[in-house]
């Protein structure tokens, strides 16, 4: 069975070269790949050249139940490649007088209080270039993961905001805190949702048709969206139990988008704001969108990483200047890269990580090198078939022993309560984290509910603790407090960790 469909018609495998337009090596790749790990989860592929679209190939399934076969409206989760684009939509509103580089939190946010850091200090470009200094992981993981705030609940987790000990101001530090910072100011100054503001300012006018920060948008735009699955998971093909809703889309993560739409956006990034003809962006905001702000030195991967602009790194790849930006989480992998010298760029989007993460750099290889006429394109696709091949095995061993160690792990712990089991079930509350709801279910488990997240708990080591966990490779401890004889608190440990966060029974 064929889970590939390259929008390139009549392309042939045969031929020791590839000419500068012929991307069959891309479709053979892919298409071994999901043959091999048996998992035809979806891949969209898009790659632009001098302000065109180039090639475009889908393949497998946004939904492996309902024959869902990936297609150009297809939106995949970006994840952390949203970035880049929130990163424009602050761009273009200092070009509208909106805001500057330079605004300081201070000036930002004058009525709210923040007692534990010095806001004067620091400014909107020390925001977007992860160089603030701050943590906030209640912040983050609400906005990401729980899903339990409202306007007033993100401006108090806002005020939240600490220094990071291990961080100080202008030093790059990768996280999400900045972004969703800037987003609650955003959601202030417009008077509307950052999402609103980021389609107004972004998606609109590059008729991204087939994107949205709203998961609500799929059904009333037309557009699929594909569905998450993990490979580590007790059933791969099943739809992994988390998934994006509307309160768990937040300004560092928080896009739906097809490949066709992506191209777009890359178009405008190598063409100084033009997309087929048309200034869509102002030239001046977008080569101000690739200033360095941050200096790095990191690599993932083939990627090397020397700077950090406005969403974008920037480092050499094959030896040519490159911008890029990945996204994962489970059940995600995205990346989106582009070459300014050569007018090129890439876009992959997968509803998988496990494999799709080394499938996409194989991708990425294959295509940079047709682009570029560097390489033996027939040598390199067969290398990374190889190496995918070694890849897929050792995940599979990893896996194996991954289920094995928690199968050891859980036979060998016994859950020891001090009090009746309904005893711990109840609604504790902490003021940053929301409500986390304990539930005794039918068959005596207890299952924990913080917001969107759910699971049924298992045996810790000590007595009056449990293990929750709430998403894959994600374990935390749930450890009760008895108070004169009564279950009155939980510590958790793990959901922060800067901090243990502790929840009282309400």
């Amino acid at each position: 069975m064929r889970f590939g469909l390259s929008i390139i018609a009549s392309i042939l495998f045969a031929g020791t070269s590839y000419a500068s337009n012929d991307f069959s090596a891309i479709d053979k790749y892919v298409n071994f790949v999901k043959k091999e790990v048996g998992l035809p989860s979806g891949t969209a592929v898009a790659i632009v050249k001098d302000g065109k679209i180039v090639y475009e190939g889908y393949f497998g399934y946004s939904n492996l139940k309902d024959n869902k076969r990936v297609t150009e409206k297809t939106a995949f989760y970006l994840a952390s490649v949203t970035k880049p684009m929130f990163a424009l939509s602050v761009l273009l509103m200092e070009g509208n007088g909106d805001i500057k580089d330079s605004t300081s939190m201070a000036e930002m946010f004058p009525t709210l209080e923040f007692p534990y850091i010095d806001t004067d200090k620091i400014q909107v470009k020390h925001l977007v270039s992860h160089t603030h200094a701050l943590a906030n992981i209640p912040l983050v993981d609400t906005l990401a993961f729980t899903g339990q705030h409202n306007k007033l609940q993100r401006q108090k987790l806002t005020s939240a905001s600490k220094n990071d000990p291990a961080n100080q101001l202008g030093h790059y530090q990768y996280g999400n805190e900045g972004y969703n910072i800037l987003s609650v100011w955003a959601e202030d100054k417009f008077k509307q949702d950052w999402q609103q503001t980021l389609e107004q300012l972004v998606y609109q006018p590059l008729s991204m048709n087939h994107t949205s920060s709203y998961v609500s948008d799929a059904e009333t735009k037309g557009f699929d969206i594909a569905r998450p699955y993990h490979l580590y998971a007790a059933t791969p093909k099943k739809v992994m139990p988390f998934e994006k809703s509307d309160s768990t889309m937040q300004a560092a993560g928080g896009t739906f988008s097809s490949a066709r739409d992506m191209a777009k956006f890359l178009i405008a990034q190598l063409n100084e704001g033009q997309v087929n003809g048309k200034q869509v962006f102002p030239a001046n905001v977008i080569k101000k969108s690739h200033q360095k702000l941050a200096t790095n030195d990191l690599k993932y991967r083939d990627f090397i990483r020397k700077g950090y602009a406005w969403g974008w790194y920037m480092g050499p790849y094959k030896e040519e200047k490159t911008y890029h930006h990945f996204g994962g989480i489970a059940g995600t992998h995205t990346h989106a890269s582009f070459m300014l010298e050569h007018n090129i760029g890439l876009i992959v989007l997968n509803n998988e990580e496990t494999v799709a993460a080394s499938m996409t750099q194989g991708i990425a290889d294959i295509a940079y090198s047709i682009l570029l006429g560097k390489g033996d394109v027939n040598k390199i696709t067969e290398s990374r078939i190889e190496a995918m091949k070694d890849r897929w095995l050792k995940i599979q061993a990893d896996i194996k022993e991954t289920n094995e160690t928690h199968e050891k792990r859980n036979a060998a712990r016994k859950m020891v309560l001090t009090r009746e089991k309904s005893e711990y079930a109840g609604v504790f509350h902490n003021p940053l984290w929301g409500n986390l709801e304990v539930e005794l279910l039918e068959n005596n488990d207890l299952k924990f509910s913080l917001g969107e997240l759910n699971a049924v708990a298992t045996a810790a080591k000590r007595k009056d603790e449990l293990r929750i966990q709430f998403q894959i490779g994600s374990g935390r401890i749930a450890a009760y407090k008895i108070v004169e004889g009564k279950v009155a608190e939980i510590d958790v440990y793990g959901i922060n960790p800067l901090a243990v966060e502790t929840f009282t029974r309400l």
